[in-house]
């Protein structure tokens, strides 16, 4: 039985009070039988055996005592050396114990410092070794050896292969077979979600003992912690990344929510997922939902709901994110149809904006079973509420956008009318008029008239046709700038009899809106070279900017040119809606518009935006 330190500092305190007591009751005694031998024993004793019994005493007396106080001394000594070699026992084994325990303490914060999985397994190799003693240690996870770590005369792809092996086993805790006859081998298997995901291996000298084991342990279990974490951060950084890239790419929002919500669902484990939007008056509408009860919410009637009311209206009054662990009959009534059937729930407001700024709605997560939600992954949760907040408030000013570009290009074509098309015709009726009225008193006159009305009528005809070339639907979003552009100049050309030129490289890394604010611009120098150029050939190119930050379209003719300074702000060769309206949209997108132009000789018209 080990020698606490206290019971050790009580053994050398009793020996050294047994010591300095003896030196006080030894004598008296001693003093005290010499005096009872003496005066009792001597006396009585016959005169012939007096002198005897004296020397008997004395010299059993000294041995005696002797042997009795040197007995209690050593055996004092003994005990005291005894727990002297317990004490020293226990110090070599709290120092291993506090090596161990430094070497697992900085194995854990190189795992809570690792950035990836790939970091925390070269940690966890090196890890065994320093805190094991081990000569190889490995890593298997998903039946791949991910890091190996040796002592010099150990080849990698030995320890690699038997770590593999233990891996497909499953092996326990235990020895497997070694490779050159005399080293133990141990693998411990490392689970987390509930599978087995691989096996934490080492090889030792010899049959590693108790505490060697606990620390291979400790260290499988650290790291299968520290790997998970990992792994769940890498899951939700791939999450927002898909949530991000699925934002940039789907323009109809219908189609977005359900990409959106199938992906929250999955990351919270929730069966049916939906959104509630709020429309101008205030009420809550159910606008996409997923999973088997998402699509019977859809189908059945929602009764109206508004901010405050039941736990959808109280989750966007409160813009606070809000887990009900336990539905009850009322809530599930109160919920609606989403509702129906759950038995936990969470509610997540759409917040952008000012806090003082309402919530656009709320994305709704269910669940059958009670308790299958918890606060831990809301943070998470509510910043992918935040994206699909984000999609909902980009889409609005989409909408919002596309109807003002709808009014703007009605009144431009108004114009168009009114300035061409409509002036053409009345021009035409007063030459037909005019044509009736001669055609008796001056034949002549009246043929040269009729045939300027039919070239005013024919020139008409080529405007409509321009103009009904320029409305065509233009599908950008499906094709892609390079390849609408592309097809859009070789109809050009046919139409309007032009030899176009195409130098359209592929493109990648161009936003929407500035694909968008790059065609309707190349849309208004066509639509202008066709009616005011009179070109010949025409060149479309797409090229580089020189910091490589934007892409530079640019549009160029041979027709009869003119004066930039002249005609910026009037329908010109260069765009239909005026240089100085072409260049503030192209400026809104943080571009520029340049045009090079001089009567005679051309027009050039580059265009720069930022990717």
């Amino acid at each position: 039985m080990p020698w606490p330190p206290d019971s050790l500092a009580a053994a050398a305190a009793s020996l050294h009070a047994q010591v300095r007591l003896a030196r006080i009751w030894l004598p008296a005694a001693i003093v005290g039988v010499v005096l009872l031998h003496q005066l009792v024993v001597v006396p009585a004793a016959p005169d012939a055996v007096r002198f005897w019994v004296q020397l008997l005493f004395y010299a059993i007396l000294g041995p005696v005592v002797t042997f009795v106080v040197l007995d209690r001394i050593a055996e004092a000594l003994l005990e005291r050396e005894k727990a002297q070699h317990e004490l020293q026992r226990l110090y070599g084994e709290l120092r291993d114990s506090y090596a161990v325990l430094g070497a697992l303490q900085r194995i854990a914060e190189r795992f809570a410092a690792a950035p990836d999985l790939e970091t925390a397994v070269r940690a966890a190799a090196a890890g065994v070794r320093e805190a094991t003693g081990a000569r190889a240690a490995a890593v298997v996870l998903g039946q791949r050896v991910l890091a190996v770590d040796a002592a010099a005369g150990y080849r990698s792809e030995q320890v690699a292969a038997h770590a593999l092996a233990a891996d497909r086993a499953e092996a326990a805790a235990g020895d497997a077979p070694p490779w050159s006859g005399s080293e133990t081998v141990l693998a411990v298997p490392m689970a987390w979600g509930g599978r087995h995901e691989g096996v934490l291996w080492a090889c030792f000298d010899a049959a590693p003992d108790a505490q060697q084991q606990e620390t291979l342990a400790i260290v499988a279990a650290d790291f299968a912690a520290s790997a998970e974490a990992v792994q769940g951060r890498t899951r939700d950084l791939l999450t927002l990344f898909e949530v991000d890239r699925s934002i940039r790419a789907e323009g109809n929002l219908a189609r977005l929510l359900d990409s959106l919500l199938t992906r929250m669902a999955a990351r919270a484990g929730a069966t049916g997922a939906g959104v509630f939007l709020r429309d101008e008056e205030g009420v809550l509408e159910l606008r996409a939902a997923v999973g088997d009860a998402g699509r019977a919410a859809l189908s059945a009637p929602t009764p109206p709901m508004r901010a405050g009311e039941g736990p959808v209206g109280r989750a966007v009054a409160a813009r606070e994110s809000v887990v009900m662990h336990a539905l009850d009959d009322e809530a599930r009534r109160a919920g609606g149809p989403l509702f129906a059937g759950a038995g936990s729930a969470t509610l997540l407001p759409l917040v952008v904006g000012e806090p003082t700024a309402g919530a656009l709605g709320v994305v709704v997560l269910t669940h059958p079973e009670a308790g299958r939600f918890d606060e831990a992954s809301l943070p998470f949760l509510t910043l992918l509420a935040n994206q699909v907040a984000l999609a909902v408030r980009n889409a609005d000013a989409y909408l919002q956008a596309e109807e003002l570009a709808i009014a703007e290009e009605r009144a431009r074509i108004a114009r168009e009318i009114h300035d061409g098309v409509a002036q053409s015709l009345a021009f035409a009726a007063l030459k037909l008029d005019l044509v009736s009225r001669l055609y008796a008193k001056d034949p002549v006159k009246a043929d040269a008239e009729l045939r300027r009305a039919k070239e005013t009528i024919r020139e008409m005809i080529r405007e409509v046709r321009r103009s009904i070339f320029a409305l065509r639907p233009v599908d950008l979003e499906r094709f892609g700038l390079v390849e609408t552009l592309r097809r859009y100049a070789i109809d050009f050309g046919q139409q309007n009899d032009v030899a176009v030129q195409v130098e359209l490289p592929p493109l990648e890394g161009l936003s929407m809106k500035s694909e968008t604010v790059l065609f309707r611009t190349f849309q208004e120098a066509m639509n202008n070279v066709a009616k005011h150029a009179r070109a010949r050939t025409l060149r479309v190119a797409l090229e580089a900017d020189d910091l490589g930050d934007a892409v530079v379209l640019v549009v160029e003719d041979d027709g009869v040119g003119f004066a930039p300074d002249e005609v910026s702000d009037r329908v010109t060769s260069a765009g239909g809606l005026g240089l100085r309206q072409m260049a503030e949209r192209v400026a809104k997108r943080g571009g520029r518009l340049d045009v090079v132009s001089t009567p005679g000789h051309g027009t050039k018209m580059r265009v720069r935006v930022p990717r």
